[in-house]
């Protein structure tokens, strides 16, 4: 298990395990390269002490399941705590005997996490160990995404596999992770309400223009050129929902409107679905159900007739 651990990307070498399991040590570990983010999550019946050295990369570790505790570095990590590893330092994990562990791991080159530096602003530089108490709801997207990626390893590895369900998964798990380090409670300027019509005036062209590109936050922030605060702000005030939510209902409305000029025998709907960034096709159709009223697998049937 400690070879596995250190085949991931969050290690430079492999960890080194201190003491022995019990007899009834069992454990996973799931790994996916999502477009340019490394996420990986381990689950333990008993989390064994262990050191190693970090990777070259910004890593950040976490809990998964309520209860469980990690010790890091000297540190305690557990429930809404997301810790920030030193990159290439020796790093020492342990847990209270027998306790089991459940993480999520995720690893970001430099230069994608410093292309984010705006949203960062206010915090330390990431170039040492930093922990991190996320608001809940924050840590319990991060949390959902994590789970969606091991879903998706053990059931759908097509999704991830694939170039725009992959980008759209990257850019929704970098916004949960940028969200539990930067998020606060921020209250509207009434004053800047005219620049906020013109963003949300902005925003709607881009998303209109480049629909396929708008996969996340921060695909979205860079391509009216605000802030993400200052534009769910605007967005909140003027469309009445947040720039993601209106740019993923967009999505389905043009994923109804494929449909709507397919039929079975020329399209699936799994592969109309992808190209729109959608890579949990359970919640897609449960999205599509509500926002039209049908299945798209009906929208194809009823086309066909």
């Amino acid at each position: 298990m400690a070879q596995a651990i250190g085949g991931t990307n969050s290690w430079s070498g492999d960890p080194r395990p201190i003491g022995r399991a019990g007899k009834n040590f069992h454990a996973t570990l799931e790994l996916a390269a999502v477009d340019r983010i490394n996420v990986s999550i381990g689950r333990f019946t008993e989390a064994i002490s262990q050191s190693g050295v970090t990777a070259n990369l910004h890593t950040f570790m976490f809990a998964i399941e309520p209860g469980t505790v990690r010790r890091v570095s000297g540190r305690k990590l557990s429930g809404r705590h997301v810790f920030h590893l030193r990159p290439n330092e020796r790093t020492v994990t342990s847990s209270p005997p027998g306790m089991p562990w459940a993480s999520g791991v995720i690893s970001i080159p430099f230069d994608l996490l410093a292309a984010h530096g705006p949203k960062l602003a206010g915090i330390d530089q990431l170039d040492d160990d930093r922990m991190f108490l996320a608001p809940k709801a924050a840590m319990a997207r991060l949390v959902g995404l994590t789970k969606d990626v091991s879903r998706a390893i053990r059931e759908t590895p097509q999704i991830i596999e694939a170039p725009q369900p992959a980008k759209a998964l990257s850019g929704a798990i970098l916004d949960a992770l940028l969200a539990c380090l930067t998020q606060s409670n921020v209250r509207p300027d009434r004053a800047a309400l005219g620049r906020h019509r013109q963003i949300v005036a902005r925003f709607e062209r881009a998303v209109e223009e480049r629909l396929e590109e708008m996969l996340s936050l921060g695909n979205i922030c860079a391509a009216v050129g605000v802030a993400e605060r200052t534009l769910n702000l605007a967005c909140r005030e003027f469309l009445g929902e947040s720039p993601v939510q209106y740019a993923r209902n967009r999505r389905l409305d043009r994923v109804h409107e494929r449909l709507l000029a397919s039929d079975l025998a020329t399209i699936p709907v799994t592969s109309v679905a992808m190209q729109y960034g959608f890579w949990e096709l359970g919640r897609f159709a449960q999205a599509y159900r509500l926002r039209f009223g049908e299945r798209p697998s009906d929208t194809l049937r009823r086309n066909a007739h």
